[in-house]
């Protein structure tokens, strides 16, 4: 069989499963990430787009079914959004950023769900900016407590490179190269910053204005 020949019947069976199980990857995504509930189809077919592309380019054939590569093609997209719109959004409310920089950052509600509600009125619009103020000095003081928390500890340097090195936009793998260390060891380090961070949020935000903004959750 021709190599050509040989990789239009993996893009064709690539695209049969996706056909199949489309709405259970989508059904999926949304009970993984319930915050991208509502980019779960974008990113499933986000997913078989990237998969027929390198069936073509590389006559790629993943070690396992193609629905479980789906998943981890699916799930690796979901986390780099998320990680996007984290980065934003704390660059953001740390340097103090009014609602037309936070937008821009964030884009709208019907596309993020970190996003807030757009208000119209110059009154709503100086109230959003004001609290947009108070969010950024918070938030600015609890990454300083975390700084200092790191610093406090030899053994919590790696832990405060790591996440800032992260808030740059670099990549587990690219985090673990510069460092020396295990992607694994990378994922325990941003997820101690990450635990530490918004547990110090819940505890300082009295209004949870910036763990909403954050999150979008639902109040208790």
């Amino acid at each position: 069989m021709s190599e050509s020949v040989e990789r239009e019947r993996l893009a064709a069976e690539l695209t049969a499963v996706f056909k199949t199980h489309r709405a259970a990857l989508a059904a999926w995504v949304e009970r993984a990430f319930p915050r991208l509930a509502g980019q779960a189809d974008d990113l499933v077919q986000e997913a078989l787009l990237e998969t027929l592309r390198r069936v073509h380019d590389e006559g790629f054939s993943p070690q396992v079914e193609w629905l479980k590569w789906l998943r981890v093609v699916t799930r690796s997209r979901a986390l780099d959004r998320l990680r996007c719109w984290e980065r934003r959004v704390f660059r953001q409310l740390a340097s103090g950023g009014g609602r037309d920089d936070t937008d821009q950052a964030i884009q709208d509600s019907s596309t993020n769900p970190l996003a807030v509600d757009r208000e119209p009125d110059p009154q709503s619009d100086l109230a959003q900016r004001e609290r947009r103020g108070r969010q950024g000095l918070l938030l600015s003081q609890v990454l300083q407590q975390f700084c200092r928390w790191c610093e406090a500890r030899p053994e919590r340097a790696a832990v405060k490179e790591a996440y800032e090195r992260s808030l740059r936009g670099q990549q587990p793998a690219e985090i673990a190269e510069a460092m020396g260390i295990s992607p694994a060891r990378v994922y325990e380090h941003l997820n101690r910053a990450r635990s530490w961070l918004f547990d110090r949020i819940r505890q300082a935000d009295v209004d949870r204005s910036v763990f909403l903004t954050l999150y979008r959750c639902k109040p208790e």
